[in-house]
């Protein structure tokens, strides 16, 4: 059989050739074991051969056969390397491997590294203020609170490698433009901004009025209030009124009008002595009153809150009237000038206005936008949190405590993951005020800096509990008649009245004595229970609208015979039964169709 040479990338020592009786050693040879003998242990120590270190293996006395390798030619260079590497080959297999430890990155995650030294220093925090601090503990309560009420109002922190500009500083300076126009050089103009809950639309518009120049007419409608155009139109001519301090009806009307209030006895009279009261147009002066607003002796803005709601209204009337009065609104005419600012949250709120609508409408949309980073929502907290406070006594060592305090609570890791499951839930910041604000309130000087426990209690105060949550308290007799429903369900009668239950349960009570479950020798059955406690447990679940009615009651029908259907799901009523653990309802309730 003829044996195949095989070549290793190393060149390993070979063993002696004195032992294969070979004859005179080659110089390569001689040089792999004065290496070997120079690396030899110390004299203390017993030394042992090259042959027994490197025992020979049976050299078979056949021809050697070689095969064309690709790998050939990179292993003749590993196999033609100098003797110094070799020598470094050896050393490192000798030189025992030590574990090496991994040493912290240079460049940790963002926020890691602090929180680190934050919870260091949250050690030397004090369990319980001086008494020269408790003023100070009231003032950060107030500016927090303060703080967390206007969320929207918080500049979000952008990071470092983040060069888009936020949505809503864009927003800001379009709609800024759009109202200075309308204010310093009387055009008309009309907008929509549309964003998510909580993503300071209203905030928005207020503030840009407040920037405005001069002292503008604003009108605020909303679409939750003014159900209908005809509301609307008088609350226009209401604030009108306040605003310019003068009704708009002409004198014989207005005489008239309080001729006829006179002789209502459902009115009262106002005294000598106070203020003039300012009249309402009649409802037949109310469109006219729109096309009035420009010629008023300021510029006019009015703001429609939910106004997807004032889009559902019949024929969009009032919508028609603003638009087409702000689109007829010239610049250098005598107006004054009229803009129309619309706030929802419907992105496709453009969709529901009618086709005469929609060509009076500019057609400008402007979007805001909520944080959109789980670490913007924290370093809002912190802003808000750290509110600054106004000149006292200890400002300076309570402002060191609490930024300490407060960079703790945020970086916490029990912090971090409720904080990340509420955000997963919702992005909304009113949100974030409802879960702060408690925590803030409850601050004393026995527990002056927050904790994760009450972030925690106050996260589950914001969630409300499923509507299957009392299913784990129900007794016996109700999950009876809950696996009777299931059953009647599953037979094709959805709806079912208290017989039928009754008969169910009744039939497989009779069942399961006659073949009851053993245990340790003895049968268990089903529990019996009489008509009238299983009448209650039934009204129970009806208070509970487990069991809803499908028509209204009848004095000619008995309670027995009410018919309702079951609100809750198969898999909700197996999830119950599962965790009451009665192995008889178990088996009822995978029984036959039920199963």
């Amino acid at each position: 059989m003829d044996s195949v040479e095989i070549k290793s990338p190393f060149r390993f020592p070979k063993p002696s050739l004195r032992d294969q009786g070979s004859p005179v050693p080659s110089n390569r040879q001689k040089s792999t074991n004065n290496t070997l003998r120079d690396r030899s242990p110390s004299p203390s120590t017993s030394t042992k051969p090259a042959s027994e270190v490197f025992p020979p293996a049976p050299v078979t006395p056949s021809r050697t056969r070689t095969y064309s390798n690709p790998r050939r030619s990179s292993r003749r260079q590993l196999a033609d390397s100098s003797e110094s590497d070799f020598d470094q080959f050896l050393d490192e297999d000798a030189t025992p491997r030590a574990t090496a430890k991994k040493s912290p990155s240079k460049s940790p995650v963002k926020g890691k590294g602090k929180a680190r030294a934050d919870v260091s220093d949250a050690e030397e925090l004090p369990d319980e203020l001086p008494d020269y601090l408790h003023a100070c503990l009231q003032a950060q309560k107030r500016a927090a609170l303060k703080s967390l009420y206007n969320l929207s109002a918080v500049p979000t922190v952008n990071d470092e490698d983040d060069e888009d500009i936020p949505a809503n500083r864009i927003a800001y300076e379009q709609l800024n433009d759009l109202l200075k126009g309308t204010v310093l050089r009387a055009e008309g103009n009309s907008c929509i901004v549309t964003g998510p809950p909580g993503s300071g639309k209203t905030q928005l518009v207020e503030e840009v009025i407040s920037g405005l120049p001069g002292r503008p007419i604003v009108i605020r409608l909303s679409g939750h209030a003014q159900t209908d155009d005809r509301l609307a139109m008088r609350e226009i001519a209401w604030q009108l009124a306040q605003q310019t301090g003068r009704s708009l009806l002409p004198k014989e009307e207005t005489a008239d009008q309080e001729a006829q209030d006179e002789e209502n006895p459902f009115l009262d009279t106002p005294p000598e002595t106070a203020e003039p009261v300012i009249s309402i147009p009649p409802p037949a002066h109310l469109l006219a009153l729109i096309s009035v607003i420009p010629t008023l002796s300021r510029p006019t803005i009015i703001v429609l809150d939910a106004f997807e709601l004032f889009a559902l209204h019949p024929r969009q009337s009032l919508l028609y009237c603003l638009f087409d009065t702000a689109q007829h609104s010239r610049v250098g005419a005598n107006g004054k000038g009229m803009a129309v600012v619309g706030v929802t949250t419907r992105i496709d709120t453009i969709n529901l206005l009618e086709k005469r609508v929609k060509s009076r409408f500019s057609g400008r949309i402007l979007r805001t936008a909520g944080p959109g980073k789980l670490e913007q929502w924290v370093d809002i907290s912190r802003i808000a949190l750290c509110a600054p406070l106004d000149e006292q006594e200890g400002a300076e060592e309570w402002t060191l405590l609490w930024k300490k305090a407060i960079n703790a609570f945020l970086e916490s890791e029990v912090v971090r993951d409720a904080l990340e499951d509420t955000f997963e839930l919702t992005r909304d910041l009113r949100m974030l005020t409802r879960i702060l604000t408690p925590i803030i309130a409850e601050l004393t000087p026995s527990v002056p800096f927050p904790t994760p426990a009450r972030l925690k209690a106050a996260i589950v105060t914001q969630r409300a509990p499923g509507h299957q949550s009392f299913l784990r308290s129900l007794p016996y007799p109700a999950m009876c008649l809950l696996i009777a429903a299931m059953h009647a369900r599953t037979a094709g009668h959805d709806i079912f009245t208290f017989e039928m239950l009754h008969e169910e349960f009744r039939d497989q009570v009779r069942t399961s004595h006659s073949a009851p479950v053993q245990v340790e020798g003895g049968g268990i059955g089903m529990v019996r229970c009489s008509r009238d406690v299983l009448m209650g447990s039934f009204e129970k679940l009806v208070s509970l609208k487990v069991f809803i009615p499908v028509a209204a009651p009848s004095v000619g029908i008995a309670k027995e015979f009410v018919r309702y259907r079951c609100s809750l799901e198969r898999a909700d009523v197996k999830t119950a039964v599962d965790k009451l653990g009665q192995l008889n309802l178990k088996k009822w309730f995978t029984k036959g169709r039920g199963g």
